[in-house]
């Protein structure tokens, strides 16, 4: 097959190793191979010991691996284990014994025997980039490894520039640039003026697409020991950016872990005033250097999204000493001029720094001996995204080229973004931006709040809040009344008023109650039996239900009876005790859900949550004494302070599950 020629903007160029995106994309026609052919025997490269692979790869950064967006797109065969296990960021595990219907359990890929010449899977890089080297690894496959491996790259052929408007650029989410190989194949670049580029490219979609396309080689064949780590880092890296590979095992078995190693091809604002993260992987950010990666390395601190949990974060390990910190340098994609820093600890709850700070270094002081504070020691809470502008003084100063990150003393960081221009001063960021906006995860705001499971309600366990009002299934003392024709079931509530001048002086003293005197007072009105219809019209419509607030009938009882009680939708019934000094525990917090066929008919002083219905609208009969006095009638306590305390910005102090 002869190497074809296709259309491309001259934004992209096949062998450099960055682009800028224009703001107003108009494509010039140019004609570029798609791959060029190169013999086995051509490529030089070196075996890496074990011991050497982190020093012989500590400048690049895995182009492939699942967090980085690197996913496996067709292979020959899976039948034992899954392709999509070589790009797993952790390392393999055994499970040794364990078995599935096709075999022995493996963490890799593995094919079936007596296959082909050889098998195959291509594989979409996170990222395009060019490529150093490899490390492949056949952890735990003994008797059934592959012997032998290739690498081969292809470069997606771009047919059309496309302007991607403000929306789209919103989609990308806060990292300024976005992931290289997006969902639609395109490598994208966000700037915060909304204009971006993309590059719309043609790729095969089936499995006899791929095996019609022209590999380049790019490591040749190389053997493979049994459970054993092998590395292969190439004389020269390559000069072309590749955005797939396709990685054959002859002539078929297993491996477990594919890294591939190389840098990302850089695409950045042809404005260089337009604000993006210069510290994003997408825009060439690497990490040079960090004092611990005990449970996460620092070089996910550069990935896009928030993570899925604390895996994909950098986290040291606990330190004793007085005055230890953690610290991670991180070489920017592109010197610029920071105008915002946010620092996110998602999925951190328990471990964050209790503070971080943030030291920029210009390109010039190689040995990071003249730092620029652009943080110092800014307190982080857990789980949540902050943001610190930078002084423009600062700002406008010299371009940064390098930023360390200072956790005081040690924890956890789930990404560090280093908004900012090329140039100064910088263009507005527009207000429909994600840049500078919290993107709160579903449990940011709730994690740390008190959690409720509701439970179906009983007479037993509602007891101490007040009576169920049912039918019960078994009365010795009901009677037939109505000549027979009905039932009629006695006291199965209590309907009390405990105003003290409602009340004898024998029930005063069981009661409790010596606030208000025997005789009403001229500004007490006397209180009566309301009876009322609720219409609740607005069911909720989720299964977690925020507590902000309680309210208590001090002197009365309340009554609330479904009418209708067909038993289709029902209520939720939230209540608490007492604290000492009488505002409601909320370590006594108990939540109940209620059929439509029952009511419920609340004690008096009984802290409780104003009506809760679900699944439908239910109109209620209500009987609750009234005076018409304020807080005689109905008292209110908002659980401001204990939201605050837990970090919830809404007031939330529980949650109620249903």
């Amino acid at each position: 097959m002869s190497p074809a020629t296709t259309t491309i903007a001259t934004a992209v160029a096949s062998d450099v190793s960055s682009t800028t995106t224009p703001s107003i994309v108009a494509p010039t026609k140019i004609a570029v191979a798609d791959a060029v052919a190169v013999p086995d025997s051509a490529i030089a490269y070196q075996t890496i010991e074990v011991a050497d692979l982190a020093a012989a790869f500590a400048d690049y950064v895995d182009l492939a691996v699942k967090t980085r967006g690197g996913e496996v797109l067709t292979t020959s065969d899976e039948w034992f284990a899954e392709s999509h296990n070589l790009l797993t960021a952790a390392a393999p595990i055994s499970r040794k014994g364990h078995f599935t219907p096709k075999g022995a359990w493996f963490d890799g890929w593995e094919t079936r025997r007596h296959g082909p010449e050889f098998d195959w899977c291509v594989i979409q890089l996170g990222y395009p980039g060019t490529i150093a080297g490899f490390e492949v690894d056949t952890a735990f496959f003994t008797g059934n490894h592959s012997p032998i491996v290739s690498v081969e790259g292809f470069v997606a052929s771009p047919s059309a520039t496309v302007a991607v408007g403000p929306e789209d650029v919103k989609a990308n989410g806060t990292s300024g640039v976005a992931n290289g190989a997006t969902s639609d194949q395109c490598s994208t670049v966000a700037t915060a003026s909304g204009t971006a580029a993309s590059l719309a490219t043609v790729i095969p979609d089936t499995a006899e697409g791929w095996e019609q396309v022209q590999w380049t080689p790019i490591l040749p064949k190389v053997a493979l020991s049994p459970d054993s780590r092998h590395g292969f880092k190439l004389e020269v890296p390559t000069t072309q950016f590749f955005t797939h590979i396709r990685f054959r095992m002859f002539p078929d078995g297993g491996v477990a872990r594919l890294r591939v190693y190389g840098r990302v091809h850089q695409v950045l604002p042809e404005d260089k005033a337009d604000v993006f993260d210069l510290a994003a992987v997408g825009a060439g950010a690497r990490v040079e250097a960090f004092s611990d990666a005990h449970f996460g390395h620092p070089s996910n601190l550069l990935l896009p999204g928030r993570g899925h949990d604390m895996s994909d974060g950098w986290e040291t390990k606990r330190s004793r000493a007085p005055g230890h910190v953690d610290w991670s340098l991180i070489n920017l994609g592109v010197a610029g001029h920071p105008t915002l820093i946010e620092i996110d600890t998602a999925h951190y709850m328990g471990n964050p720094p209790k503070s971080v700070t943030l030291l920029g270094f210009v390109a010039e002081d190689t040995l990071q001996e003249k730092p620029i504070t652009l943080l110092s020691e800014a307190p982080v809470q857990p789980h949540r995204q902050h943001f610190f502008e930078i002084p423009s003084e600062l700002s406008s100063g010299p371009a940064i080229a390098s930023v360390k990150v200072v956790m005081i003393p040690d924890g956890g960081i789930k990404r560090v973004r280093v908004f900012g221009s090329q140039s100064w001063p910088a263009n507005a960021i527009p207000t429909n931006s994600l840049i500078g906006k919290r993107q709160p995860l579903p449990d940011e705001d709730t994690w740390n709040l008190l959690n409720i499971q509701a439970e179906p309600i009983t007479k037993e366990a509602f007891a101490p809040w007040g009576q169920v009002i049912e039918v019960p299934t078994y009365d010795p003392n009901s009677i037939k009344v109505n000549q027979g024709t009905a039932q009629k079931f006695s006291q199965i509530g209590q309907f009390s008023n405990l105003r003290s001048y409602a009340l004898n002086d024998e029930a005063i003293a069981a009661n409790g109650n010596k606030s208000l005197d025997k005789t009403c007072s001229p500004d007490r009105k006397p209180a009566t039996a309301n009876i009322a219809i609720f219409q609740c019209y607005k069911p909720v419509d989720t299964k977690d239900i925020g507590v902000r607030l309680l309210e208590r009938h001090s002197y009365s009882s309340q009554m609330f009876v479904p009418m209708g009680g067909d038993g289709n939708g029902g209520f939720v019934v939230v209540v608490a005790k007492d604290r000492s000094d009488g505002n409601p525990d909320l370590s006594t917090l108990k939540a109940f859900t209620v059929a439509n066929s029952q009511g419920i008919n609340y004690k008096p002083n009984v802290w409780h949550h104003p009506m809760i219905v679900t699944g439908r609208p239910v109109t209620f009969l209500t009987i609750t004494h009234e005076s018409g006095v304020g807080k005689d009638d109905c008292e209110e306590y908002w659980f401001k302070k204990e939201a605050a305390a837990v970090g919830n910005q809404d007031g939330v102090a529980a949650v109620v599950h249903i």
